[in-house]
């Protein structure tokens, strides 16, 4: 770390600071060269030197106030140059903390006005006084300068990530390239559901991914999916005779190995010797088979297909170990197959943690909304339940939740109690219907929502437990 004593001095502090913000006043000509985001000490006259950040510029002309008439104005309007005698640029001043034996902790001294504001430079470090010795992982760099990378708090990778960012802002990329690899210096093998099958699955090595259609699903899983294939058999909800024969069949487990030929000839034996044997009792002959035939027709070679994978999950388990970083793709199917698969791997890891096991593996999920929506329902709702204990014991045994998601809050994002769990948090280019949300997490940091809605494509903000600094900075990073 260069002399602190050397940095270059843009401004002083105006009137009207606190112990956690303040503004500081451009000297003549700084506002050329001066930014959002860029990173300065201030020199405290109370004593001290605080690290902070520059945030939501302002620039005023006593002379051009259009809400009244000046000279200014005047010569505005017919064209001339008006004065800069009482012109003005300032910041916002948030502030990181205070600087102690070359560590940061929190500022508890209100920012004399008057103090001396000085800007950290390319050759600077200041990255360092995050970092301290303990942060030695670090993600991206720091927005305009790249040699400062981003130290990351390791500690809190299993308190879960959230990726927020609109269509083309870079989760994706993010994930590749930074997340990923982060995840796994931090000692956790990793496995990646890829819902479209594009944006992980042809980047690694083909022996590192592995297709939704080799995946065995539970017998519970295979019985919902079979039930909500063949529409309930007719009924508006699930239960009756001919559900007990599904559930009969499918938990009895002799279907597995099967061809889509073989299961089809041992579904339709099975279910109408057990609808036949109950009929008279029913009260309803040939109702039950009937009704049965009737769905089974809707049941088609593909959707069998679905569920006559042999891996398991503890296969998958294996193998994520064994190659650390393990993507399936899961483009054959549809919607409910894909969490179906989701479910049997999840239900497979709460059993392993429910047995006290620390895992230290992450679980990716793209296209969060798939899989936990603002409001869900049907096998939805199942999905976003599991995703919600899968958080609650992952903290404790070392399970990590990543979840990338096209927006943050309401149709567009993900529940509510979902997102109560991800307590690090990556903000790039949001939607115009999250402002609300954005604003409400950003707002206390003077991050102006609008600031957003036009980041670069790669710019996330980054905030939460994983980052050492109290409040968000901005990261981006560069692609090999």
């Amino acid at each position: 770390m260069n002399d602190l004593n050397m940095l270059r001095s843009i401004g002083v502090v105006a009137s009207e600071s606190s112990e956690t913000e303040a503004r500081v006043i451009l000297r003549e000509n700084e506002e050329k060269r001066v930014k959002v985001e860029d990173l300065v000490l201030v020199e405290n006259r109370n004593g001290g030197k605080i690290l902070a950040i520059l945030r939501k510029g302002h620039g005023c002309n006593e002379n051009l106030r259009a809400s009244s008439y000046h000279p200014g104005v005047a010569y505005a309007r017919i064209g001339r140059n008006p004065s800069t005698a009482k012109e003005t640029y300032d910041f916002s001043l948030s502030v990181i903390g205070e600087i102690v034996n070359g560590r940061i902790q929190q500022n508890k001294k209100i920012i004399a006005p008057g103090s001396e504001v000085k800007i950290f430079e390319d050759n600077d470090e200041p990255m360092k006084l995050l970092a301290g010795n303990k942060h030695k992982l670090t993600i991206g760099h720091y927005e305009g300068h790249p040699n400062w990378r981003v130290p990351v708090n390791a500690d809190f990778i299993s308190y879960h990530i959230g990726i927020f960012a609109s269509t083309g802002g870079g989760k994706s990329y993010l994930a590749r390239y930074q997340i990923i690899p982060l995840l796994r210096e931090g000692g956790y093998d990793v496995i990646v559901l890829d819902w479209k099958g594009r944006d992980y699955a042809p980047y690694y090595p083909k022996d590192q991914v592995l297709s939704i259609s080799d995946i065995a699903l539970d017998a519970h899983t295979v019985v919902s999916y079979l039930d909500k294939k063949m529409g309930h058999f007719g009924y508006s909800t699930s239960g009756g005779t001919i559900l007990q024969a599904l559930e009969d069949f499918i938990y009895s487990e002799k279907w597995r190995g099967l061809s889509v030929k073989e299961f089809r000839i041992a579904l339709e034996g099975s279910i109408i010797h057990s609808v036949n044997e109950k009929r008279l009792q029913s009260g309803r002959p040939f109702e039950e088979e009937q009704r049965f035939k009737r769905a089974y027709k809707r049941l088609t070679d593909n959707d069998i297909q679905n569920i006559l994978g042999t891996k398991t999950p503890k296969d998958i388990l294996k193998e994520a170990r064994e190659k650390h970083i393990l993507i399936i793709d899961m483009k054959k199917t549809g919607k409910d197959e894909k969490l179906s698969v989701f479910l049997t791997l999840a239900n497979y890891l709460m059993e392993r943690m429910q047995n006290d096991e620390d895992l230290y593996l992450a679980l990716v999920i793209d296209e969060g909304p798939q899989y936990c929506p603002f409001k869900p329902e049907g096998i939805q709702q199942e999905t976003t339940d599991i995703i919600i204990d899968l958080c609650a014991l992952g903290r404790t045994h070392k399970l990590s939740i990543c979840l990338l998601s096209q927006g943050i809050a309401g149709e567009i994002g993900i529940n509510a109690a979902v997102r109560r769990n991800l307590n690090t948090q990556f903000i790039g280019k949001i939607h115009p219907l999250d402002m609300n949300e954005a604003g409400n997490w950003l707002s206390p940091f003077n991050i102006d929502p609008r600031f957003l809605l036009s980041l670069p494509p790669g710019h996330f903000y980054f905030m939460g437990s994983m980052n050492p600094s109290p409040i968000p900075l901005l990261i981006t990073f560069e692609i090999e």
